[in-house]
C-alpha cells in the first residue's frame, strides 16, 4: 500500500517537495492557508489553518508521512511557529506519522566552523532562538517516542519561484530588468547557497530512511563560494551587465527604522558579513546523492525566471 504524503506549505520549499513526489511517481496531497497553489492536474491543495488543531487533523487524515515546509513572515515565527510544530506532532502522534521537518541554519547563530549537526545552538535574537525552541521540540519528541520524526536542513535556497531570498528576485529579476542587483552585507565572504530542487530532493530521501528518524541531517550543498561569483555567473548567463546596490550593516540599521522586513533582518547580518558554510558530510557519507552543478541550477533557474517575466508580459497586454 502507497503511503499517503501530505506536504504542509505551498511556498518555494513544498512545491519542489511536490514536484519531487510526483517525479518518483508518489502521490501527494498539498496544503495550504489559501487552498490554492500552482499544483498540477489530479494533485489536490487542501485549505487549512494549521494553527486550527481540527482543522489539521480533517487535513491530515491517514496521512503517513507529514512534510513541514511551512513558511512565515518574519514578524509571526515566535508568536506562530512554536503553535504549528505543536500542532503537526499532536496530529502525526494520532495517526502514527512520520514528520520530515524542511528547516534552516538560523539555530546554529554565528560560528567561526561550517556548521555541523552536532553544534550546540548559540540563538542570538528572537528568530534564531524559536528555530532553535522548534527544532528542539520536535527531536525531544521522537527520542520520547511520540512521533517518528527527521530534519533536513538548508543554506539560503535559490531556483524556481523562490523569489524573496539572497538569489531571488533582486537578482534575477533586477538582471533582466537592467536593474542594479541588491545585496546585503559582503558579497565576497563565502556563502553556501542550497539550489532549491537539491533541498526537495534530500527532504524525500529522509522520507523513506528509517536510519534517518530522530536525527538532524544538513542536505548536501554545492561547494561554497562568494555571492558575488554566483550573482557574476547569472549576469554572464542573462548577457545584461552588472551594476549592484548592497546595503551594509549601517543601511540595515538605519532602514530598520522605517522599515519592518530590514528590522527584522538586522538579527541576521552575520549570515552576510562572515564567511556562513555547511558541512554536509554526516548525509553524503550515508546516503547516495548527487549535487546539482551550479551552471545547471543557475540556467534552469533563469529560464524559470525568463518564463515568468513573459507569463507576467502576456497578463499586462491582456
Amino acid at each position: 500500500m502507497q503511503k499517503k504524503r501530505v506536504v504542509l506549505g505551498a511556498g518555494p520549499l513544498g512545491l519542489a517537495v511536490m514536484e519531487e513526489l510526483l517525479k518518483q511517481g508518489k502521490s501527494v496531497k498539498v496544503i495550504s492557508k489559501s487552498g490554492k497553489a500552482s499544483v498540477p492536474n489530479g494533485v489536490e491543495c487542501m485549505k487549512c489553518d494549521v494553527k486550527d488543531l481540527d482543522q489539521l487533523r480533517n487535513s491530515l487524515h491517514n496521512a503517513s508521512i507529514i512534510y513541514h515546509c511551512i513558511g512565515l513572515p518574519y514578524q509571526d515565527w515566535q508568536t506562530q511557529f512554536p503553535e504549528i510544530m505543536d500542532n503537526i506532532i499532536q496530529v502525526a502522534s494520532e495517526n502514527g506519522a512520520k514528520i520530515v521537518y524542511g528547516d534552516n541554519l538560523y539555530g546554529y547563530g554565528p560560528q567561526k566552523v561550517p556548521l555541523h549537526e552536532e553544534m550546540a545552538y548559540k540563538p542570538v535574537g528572537k528568530k534564531t532562538k524559536v528555530r532553535a525552541e522548534v527544532a528542539t521540540t520536535l527531536m525531544e519528541a521522537a527520542k520520547n517516542g511520540k512521533v517518528q520524526a527527521t530534519i533536513g536542513r538548508g543554506s539560503d535556497f535559490f531556483g524556481p519561484r523562490v523569489k524573496n531570498a539572497i538569489l531571488g528576485e533582486r537578482v534575477f529579476t533586477h538582471l533582466l530588468d537592467e536593474k542594479p542587483v541588491e545585496l546585503i552585507g559582503n558579497p565576497d565572504t563565502i556563502h553556501s547557497h542550497i539550489y532549491i530542487k537539491d533541498f526537495a530532493r534530500g527532504l524525500v530521501i529522509l522520507d523513506d530512511q528509517k536510519s534517518a528518524n530522530g536525527e538532524i541531517w544538513h542536505i548536501p550543498h554545492a561547494k561554497p563560494t562568494s555571492t558575488r561569483d554566483l550573482v557574476e555567473q547569472v549576469s554572464h548567463k542573462l548577457n545584461k551587465k552588472l551594476k549592484y546596490r548592497i546595503a551594509n550593516k549601517f543601511i540595515i540599521t538605519i532602514g530598520g527604522l522605517f522599515n519592518s522586513d530590514m528590522k527584522e533582518f538586522k538579527e541576521l547580518m552575520y549570515q552576510q558579513v562572515n564567511d556562513f558554510t555547511v558541512d554536509s558530510s554526516k548525509f553524503t557519507n550515508k546516503y547516495e546523492f548527487h549535487v546539482t552543478p551550479y551552471e545547471e541550477a543557475i540556467d534552469e533557474t533563469v529560464a524559470w525566471y525568463l518564463k515568468e517575466q513573459e507569463r507576467k508580459g502576456e497578463a499586462v497586454i491582456s
